[in-house]
């Protein structure tokens, strides 16, 4: 289907893989048009951890000296038994990670990579952001497509659509009616503890504390400021609606058995956010014509191996450069960039969940993956994840 550059492509959402496909896309020379549903960008969620395959796209976009001055630089990742209390592996990141794959291993609040990403596409004169637009829905049976949604009375005409709107997608649904998420049978517990309350956890590390269907990871927003907390707890019960606030006392049970240290960093907490962990069955295909998805729209990943906003990184990368293989042909290219992602999407969600069995596991196993960490190097552990980190878009 022919394209005119003029028209811009849209995009349904403007979280983070919504912000770098559209800025990814000017960079090409295309025109955006941002659709996003709330009406104003908000600091929303916690912290987010930015393997060096996600800073290697966020440096091509431009945003290397702004990603440097938000995100922390971790030296290590310690793995530590929650029961014990014992340090079971210790994996170096920091110089290790830069000198192996070229780019850091970062941790940064979740709203100061999107401020970031934000300001980049607002100082844009080809990318327009529409706030308060709640995509309703598409047509994409003439030229183009038409979106239609908010309170406007005319459909948005575009080149392309591009569904960047999340785990509740919209262009998922009319895409794939049958598509639903599902509970994962997890929830993620999130706090923020501001420097000084637990003045010996300060190190510029990433801790994971695991336990029998439980695990805590810690580290730093930033270089000098609070400590970002999410535990992750096995609860079949918890519905699947937006995050709210919760006590962290009717929890407590899940951890009645860990060594104190972990508990007093959990109980030093004034105020915990629950979000419950949402899974989608693999979809064999992300699009149709001139409309495709990207980001948790497309393949909600698991937070085990904290890659899910690095993954819409990735897909936002590689669709750019697809687009621009065939600028007047979107069809065509949305279809190449779903064939190159779909296999990396699907490994990413196996491996996330298989580190939650490993991170969850009780009983003889846990003993032997305790002894099995005790024993490997910790340059080997690194190693392990070149296939994840070395990904170049």
């Amino acid at each position: 289907m022919p394209a005119d550059d003029s028209v811009p492509f849209l995009i349904a959402g403007g979280g983070i893989g919504g912000l770098a496909a559209a800025l990814a896309l000017t960079r090409e020379g295309f025109n955006v048009h941002v659709l996003e549903a709330a009406p104003a960008f908000e600091e929303l969620g916690a912290g987010l951890q930015i393997g060096p395959n996600g800073g290697r796209i966020l440096q091509g976009l431009g945003l290397g000296a702004g990603l440097d001055a938000v995100a922390a630089r971790p030296e290590t990742l310690r793995l530590m038994d929650a029961i014990t209390g014992r340090r079971l592996a210790t994996v170096p990141l920091g110089k290790a990670a830069l000198d192996r794959y070229g780019e850091p291993y970062r941790v940064m609040a979740r709203h100061a990579l999107h401020r970031l990403l934000a300001e980049a596409c607002a100082a844009s004169p080809s990318l327009t952001i529409s706030h308060g637009f709640q995509l309703q829905r598409f047509d994409a049976s003439g030229q183009g497509v038409r979106v239609e949604g908010g309170d406007r009375v005319e459909p948005i005409p575009g080149a392309a659509l591009i569904g960047a709107d999340g785990v509740h997608s919209v262009t998922r649904r009319q895409l794939f009616p049958d598509a639903v998420t599902r509970g994962s049978g997890f929830i993620a517990l999130r706090a923020v503890l501001e420097r000084g309350s637990a003045a010996a956890a300060w190190d510029n590390a990433v801790t994971v504390w695991m336990a029998p269907d439980a695990h805590l990871v810690t580290y730093p927003l930033n270089a000098g400021g609070a400590l970002n907390l999410v535990a992750v707890l096995r609860d079949d019960a918890v519905p699947a609606e937006q995050t709210r606030a919760v006590g962290i006392a009717q929890f407590e049970a899940a951890f009645d058995r860990w060594t104190r240290e972990a508990r007093d960093l959990i109980a030093a907490c004034p105020s915990w956010r629950i979000w419950p962990l949402l899974a989608l069955p693999a979809l064999s295909r992300w699009g149709d014509g001139p409309v495709t998805l990207l980001g948790d729209a497309a393949h909600p990943v698991l937070p085990f191996l904290a890659s899910g906003a690095v993954m819409a990184l990735e897909d936002a990368a590689l669709l750019a450069k697809e687009v621009a293989a065939s600028r007047k042909d979107p069809g065509a290219a949305f279809r190449r960039y779903e064939t190159r992602r779909l296999p990396r999407a699907r490994r990413i969600q196996r491996a996330s969940a298989r580190m939650g069995e490993i991170y969850h596991m009780n009983g003889p196993m846990r003993l032997a993956r305790n002894a099995a960490l005790a024993l490997a190097p910790g340059w080997a552990l690194l190693a392990r994840n070149d296939w994840l980190y070395g990904f170049r878009a």
